[in-house]
């Protein structure tokens, strides 16, 4: 994807239609079909292509930058995206959305944002997830936060055509078993020596059954404007997608018995950094043993009910008060006095047995 930085120095010619198909078949993972879609992925660093010149070159898609959240200053649309939404669609391209994820909305806000401020969205279009660490984050999401953004997404526009756009040694450090189950169709950026010819297909060390679509040069040039990045796509890589069942062996974790008896425990510390780790950035482990981290991740999330305190790690009186509030969102109904007690606690806990914290 296209960074704030410019890329600068000679850009390579593109390569031509056939030997683009023609490297892209020898490099096709069994079982599948050679990609036979080439497209550009563009934002605000590729104004004023000409899209009508760009599909007379071969190409067949395009996906625009709709946003991103990867900035401290919030979450954003991006300037160019309605653009070449517009000029894409009027040239006869396939069009797709892609939004940066990044620190500051978590995957469920994020998506929302996505999708109420999509232009021209029809079905059958892409909607990509862009996962790296750029700008002012300093987090990767993981498979937890990308099945989350996909699933939500889903929730607001039902069947559609998902990507999940991550290079290719971020996919082999992580995995992705959930995204998987999302239904997420990979599109694995892998450069080579970036020069604008096809290095050969991404190594996905195993961490995900195929990719669907390969940005494999970030030099190329389309429409008359350069640089530009350019892409593969196999012909399923357009097809709608509903989840499948939920990966085998992932099991969940155990509902707190909190609810019941008002008495906070590991198993509902588990299931808060596991919502946490969802929601507000927590990156500690799944241990039942709230610290420092677990507490600053809670206060991040209680900026939604009324905390303005700092993000310390230290819950104190305003911190505890917040949560009051949203266990009165879930049946507590005592005072907002910012003392956790048995009812506060089982209040808490009916939000936190919520199978999606699962």
């Amino acid at each position: 994807m296209r960074r704030r930085t410019l890329i600068r120095g000679t850009v390579a010619t593109a390569l031509a239609p056939v030997g683009i198909v023609t490297a892209a078949r020898s490099a096709a993972g069994a079982g599948r079909a050679a990609a036979d879609a080439q497209g550009v992925d563009v934002s605000n660093y590729q104004l004023g292509i000409d899209y009508a010149r760009a599909a007379g070159e071969g190409r067949s898609f395009v996906i625009a930058k709709a946003g991103g959240c990867q900035l401290a200053e919030g979450p954003y649309v991006t300037s160019s995206y309605a653009g070449h939404v517009d000029g894409a669609r009027a040239a006869g391209l396939r069009v797709g959305h892609y939004w940066l994820s990044g620190d500051f909305l978590t995957p469920t806000a994020a998506a929302d944002y996505f999708v109420d401020h999509l232009h021209d969205y029809r079905v059958g279009d892409v909607l990509a997830l862009d996962v790296e660490v750029l700008d002012d984050s300093t987090r990767l999401w993981n498979d937890t936060d990308v099945a989350t953004w996909f699933n939500r997404v889903r929730e607001g526009v039902g069947a559609y055509v998902p990507w999940f756009y991550i290079s290719a040694g971020a996919l082999r450090a992580g995995t992705w078993s959930r995204t998987v189950a999302a239904g997420a169709h990979l599109w694995a950026a892998s450069w080579g020596p970036n020069n604008g010819t096809y290095p050969g297909a991404p190594d996905l060390g195993g961490r995900y059954p195929d990719w669907a679509a390969h940005q494999y040069t970030s030099v190329g040039s389309a429409g008359g404007v350069s640089p530009v990045d350019l892409n593969l796509a196999r012909s399923w890589a357009f097809d709608l997608t509903e989840p499948t069942d939920p990966p085998p062996g992932g099991g969940g974790l155990p509902k707190s018995s909190t609810e019941q008896d008002g008495v906070p425990g590991p198993v509902m510390w588990k299931r808060t950094q596991n919502w946490l780790r969802i929601e507000s950035g927590y990156t500690g482990p799944i241990d039942g043993v709230p610290g420092a981290n677990t507490y600053a991740a809670l206060q991040r999330n209680m900026r939604n009910w009324g905390y303005t305190g700092p993000i310390d790690g230290v819950m104190g009186p305003n911190s505890w008060a917040a949560v009051q509030r949203l266990a009165a969102a879930n049946g507590y109904t005592g005072p907002i006095d910012g003392v956790m007690g048995p009812n506060s606690w089982r209040g808490f806990s009916h939000f936190i047995n919520q199978d999606r914290w699962d």
